[in-house]
């Protein structure tokens, strides 16, 4: 069997996501159709943009204490790890560990477009 998801397949946006600005285009890859605890986007971000301060830990009902990973694949992004500030570029990742508040800014002149790679928990079943 081969599984493929089309680009476009099942994108959905956030708005104002954790308080940030703009609207972030979402595609999400295979949920629920592989055997490991991650979910796999790609995010675009139109210029100025944010993802909006925030963190995951376990007091999170819908995800918990999650990590999450960025990888620009496309633009340029400011990101905001607790008191620390990087700029990224293509090519470029950073990892948001469960707990540390993040936040993630498109500061280039075109939409920034970013591998987003989380481990949400899994519920109790």
């Amino acid at each position: 069997m081969v599984r493929v998801v089309r680009a476009g397949a099942g994108v959905f946006s956030y708005e104002e996501l954790h308080d940030g600005v703009g609207k972030i285009s979402v595609q999400r890859y295979f949920e629920g159709a592989h055997p490991w605890s991650m979910d796999l986007e790609i995010w675009e971000l139109p210029v100025g943009a944010t993802e909006g301060a925030h963190s995951h830990d376990e007091s999170e009902p819908e995800y918990g204490a999650m990590a999450e990973l960025y990888l620009v694949v496309e633009g340029n992004a400011q990101v905001t790890m607790g008191k620390v500030t990087v700029e990224l570029g293509p090519g470029d990742a950073v990892l948001a560990d469960p707990g540390v508040e993040h936040n993630l800014v498109n500061t280039g002149s075109i939409p920034l477009r970013v591998l987003v790679i989380t481990d949400p928990a899994t519920p109790d079943v």
